[in-house]
């Protein structure tokens, strides 16, 4: 048994395959062009998440290296 590729718009159900040639070109457009939106958005994410970690990183190296100079200003010695 086989399942039939279907897309539904407007309520209705059209089967693939019996789409003409510029619907079937326009219906791989768009499953290429969702997924491709999908990784980016996945590739987004873990930007987004090595720059926040990086951030950081340096705030605490800012922040520690505040710190130190603080401590060694007031006579405080690591």
């Amino acid at each position: 048994m086989t399942d039939k590729q279907t897309i539904t718009y407007d309520g209705k159900e059209y089967d693939v395959s019996d789409l003409g040639d510029k619907e079937a070109y326009m219906y791989a457009q768009v499953r290429t062009l969702r997924k491709r939106i999908a990784d980016a958005r996945f590739d987004l994410d873990q930007l987004v998440m090595a720059e926040n970690a990086f951030a950081n990183t340096l705030v605490n190296s800012l922040t520690k290296e505040g710190d130190t100079k603080n401590d060694r200003d007031n006579g405080i010695d690591d």
